[in-house]
């Protein structure tokens, strides 16, 4: 194996320091150097008798990769982090315990930040490999202020003369031999080939064997093996599934669509944790794919686990160079190869989902032009200045989202939550529609009606007008019909059958909730007044010549305001 020299801080006569750096050695630096195919090495654990120094610096010139902790600033570290800077042009990857800044000189180079915490060490194992195998694939791009301010230097100044030129021609020449070698077996092949490209009867070819593995290849294809899981779906739901899904993962055949298909059979069946755990064979299999990395942090956001949402932001803060100042996000307008504003989107979604307001406010502020007026991003400043508590503003920044794009169901669905909180209920339930008719197909926006009806008890009566609020009781038999058409817009998604069980015990309906969860449409009388009205309007938008951002949209209110106080 090639060797990866280490340099680091050892603690000294700490021995609290002394546990640590060893900690980080054993826990991080070897695993990733092994993960990388290098053989570790640290000079005070294997090095040899005699001159440290002298072994040291033969060290830094000869190793392929030094893996330097600049954690501390310790002298030391950045003495032999200068020789190592002076030898090679490459292979130098610089890591820092996250809690400690970088010194100015080196802090223009990526340093991968860590963390002793269990659960956030393979994730930075895996940043160190990539890093590593990103300089052995280019080790003629500088990673050091000497190669970049002297770029004609040699790539290793130690081999530089001619000892290097002996080296390259052994090189070549073993090079020749080994074709020469390959060459004669293709000849030899060759003889046994007749005249039309049929093998020769006398040479020993095992056909069965051929096909059989052919088959095997033919099973393990992404097509085929998306199949097995549709045929275990029908034959015998979740369970079957995940028992296919097992083999599957191991397959190494499946492509990058393959695995998005998979993804969205785990979403169908509400199968979270197995989204998730297909998105780290997925993204181990394809590390650069953008649409695999987005998937992957928009599974890690949806986790009800806090470590997981976490573990999504910072992923998304780093391909972004998102960089904390003064404990605030700011945007540094880092060149990436994902999507901007889809990741943009997706780190907010972060930021909402934690009530971070102010961290919001910074992001957006930092945006340039072209991407801080994005609709996207105004309806995520006016929700933060609603949960800041300064209405004013954030009722100006929903208008001004809405005049840019007054069909955005995400932020029709924002501003109704924002007029419910006012207590105009009349306009926050003419504001969920708005959202429900300009994304018919999302079954959530469904659900967040019904629970407006639930908790408030307004709704759209038959006349056609707002009206409420209806007695507690007799909310359910509107809103009921409502969750319902959300089931089925949303086919049957099982996560959202759930969420809609909870909604409806919460708001006493308990029978409706027990033969929901069991499949069962509830028995009883409803009024869908409310759906027929929403159908009504959908279907006019789609053949009365004019789209949904007609003259229903453009109203804002359907009935007379109401505050919480009336």
């Amino acid at each position: 194996m090639n060797q990866c020299f280490v340099i680091m801080p050892y603690g000294g006569d700490d021995a609290e320091k002394r546990r640590h750096y060893t900690g980080v050695y054993q826990s991080i630096i070897v695993p990733a150097a092994i993960a990388a195919g290098l053989e570790p090495k640290r000079s005070d654990i294997t090095g040899e008798p005699g001159n440290i120094t002298h072994d040291i610096i033969r060290d830094l010139s000869e190793s392929d990769t030094v893996i330097a902790d600049l954690t501390g600033a310790n002298a030391n570290v950045f003495f032999e982090l200068g020789i190592r800077h002076a030898f090679r042009k490459s292979g130098t990857v610089h890591i820092v315990d996250a809690s400690h800044d970088i010194p100015f000189d080196v802090r223009q180079y990526r340093a991968i930040e860590y963390s002793t915490e269990l659960a956030d060490i393979p994730e930075v194992i895996v940043k160190i490999v990539e890093a590593i195998k990103k300089r052995n694939m280019q080790p003629e791009r500088p990673d050091n202020p000497v190669h970049d301010a002297i770029p004609q230097l040699p790539i290793n100044i130690a081999v530089a003369g001619d000892d290097a030129l002996r080296e390259q021609l052994r090189n070549a020449q073993e090079r020749m031999e080994n074709l020469h070698r390959e060459n004669e077996a293709l000849v030899s092949r060759l003889g046994e080939l007749d005249a039309s490209d049929s093998v020769r009867a006398d040479s020993a070819v095992d056909v069965d064997a051929l096909l059989d593995e052919a088959d095997n290849i033919m099973k393990s294809t992404g097509e085929h093996a998306v199949l097995r899981l549709r045929q275990a779906i029908e034959e015998g739901g979740s369970d079957a599934f995940v028992k296919v899904l097992r083999g599957v993962l191991k397959s190494p055949y499946l492509e990058e669509n393959d695995f998005m298909e998979i993804l969205i059979l785990c979403r169908q069946f509400n199968l979270n944790d197995h989204r998730r755990a297909t998105l780290e064979v997925a993204r181990r299999r394809y590390p650069y794919s953008s649409a695999i990395f987005l998937v992957h942090v928009d599974a890690l956001d949806d986790s009800p686990n806090q470590a997981d949402q976490e573990k999504g932001r910072l992923m998304l803060e780093e391909r972004l160079g998102v960089k904390h100042v003064d404990g605030k996000p700011e945007f540094a307008g880092a060149q990436t190869s994902i999507p901007l504003h889809e990741s943009i989107g997706l780190l907010l979604n972060f930021y909402n989902r934690a009530e971070k307001h102010e961290w919001i406010l910074s992001f957006a502020d930092s945006l340039p032009d072209a991407v801080s007026n994005d609709p996207m991003v105004v309806r995520s400043r006016a929700r933060a200045l609603a949960g800041l508590n300064r209405k004013e503003e954030a009722g100006k920044a929903f208008e001004d989202a809405l005049d840019m794009d007054p069909t955005d169901d995400q932020t029709l669905a924002w501003y109704a939550d924002f007029l419910d909180d006012q207590g105009k209920y009349s306009e926050a339930y003419a504001t969920f529609e708005k959202a429900i008719i300009a994304d018919r197909e999302d079954g959530n926006l469904l659900m967040n009606l019904g629970i407006h009806v639930l908790n408030r008890g307004y709704y759209r009566a038959r006349s056609g007008e707002i009206e409420g609020p209806l007695p507690r009781k007799s909310r359910a038999r509107v809103a009921v019909p409502i969750m319902l058409k959300a089931i089925e817009v949303d086919g049957h998604s099982a996560g959202l059958m759930q969420r809609i069980v909870r909604v409806l015990v919460r708001g006493d309906a308990v029978r409706e909730a027990e033969a929901i969860a069991a499949g069962n449409r509830p028995e009883g009388k409803y009024d869908a007044s409310a759906v027929d009205y929403l159908e009504s309007q959908i279907a006019e938008g789609e053949h009365g010549g004019e789209q949904c951002s007609g003259e229903y949209l453009r109203n804002t209110a359907d009935g007379p305001s109401e505050n919480a106080d009336e």
